[in-house]
């Protein structure tokens, strides 16, 4: 497992014999939170979009909407 996701299973998860629902679904938004933080991060590296990453997110931010 990557070590981030790692780090948020150990964080949300209390028992390995009993998963938690509030926890699984902890772990589930912060995965999706770490996964786009680094699209994110990535998409503002590339050459043909902006490299300012606030508004690469808000961006990102006005189309969830």
């Amino acid at each position: 497992m990557i070590p981030k996701l790692q780090e948020i299973y150990d964080k949300n998860i209390n028992n390995n014999f009993i998963l938690d629902k509030d926890g699984v679904r902890l772990c589930m938004e912060k995965s999706y939170e770490l996964g786009s933080e680094e699209v994110l991060k990535w998409l503002s590296k590339m050459d043909y979009l902006s490299d300012n990453i606030d508004y690469i997110i808000n961006e990102w931010n006005n189309k969830k909407s």
